[in-house]
């Protein structure tokens, strides 16, 4: 008897797989190293499923709560994940759309003259982000 050659996975088929490595490893709670408290999460979310395309295709975001001088902290930054047989170069307009379409919050805390009454504000800025991208082999999920 012999094997049958394996078939070619399909972009959606690829990214199911992303994802589910991603969810088995990586979903949950967070917890500070001295403390048995919550400090936050860690979710994978896909972003395209069908013949509908995510640009990209998940997002790892990390949530963190944090109490800094006194002051309830939300701070959510993500981890972008591609699938992209062709490479680097052409993972570029996925990640320019991200930034395009997905608003990043920064938490900033003011400390003022003393006796000062709490007060939030928001503000947007334009800002320059540099990402630190890596290009992985598809057969590091297989392991």
């Amino acid at each position: 008897m012999t094997a049958s050659p394996k078939q070619p996975l399909t972009e959606p088929d690829k990214v199911a797989k992303i994802v589910e490595v991603l969810s088995s490893t990586l979903n949950g709670d967070l917890f500070l190293d001295h403390s048995e408290s919550r400090m936050g999460q860690i979710r994978v979310m896909r972003r395209g499923f069908g013949s509908e395309f995510g640009r990209p295709d998940a997002v790892v975001w990390i949530e963190l709560t944090l109490d800094v001088l006194g002051v309830k902290v939300d701070v959510r930054f993500p981890v972008l994940v591609e699938a992209e047989d062709a490479g680097l170069n052409a993972a570029k307009d996925d990640w320019d759309l991200f930034f395009e379409r997905d608003e990043l919050e920064i938490p900033m805390v003011v400390v003022g003259k003393r006796g000062a009454r709490p007060a939030n504000t928001k503000w947007t800025a334009r800002a320059n982000i540099t990402g630190n991208i890596r290009l992985i082999g598809f057969d590091r999920l297989e392991k």
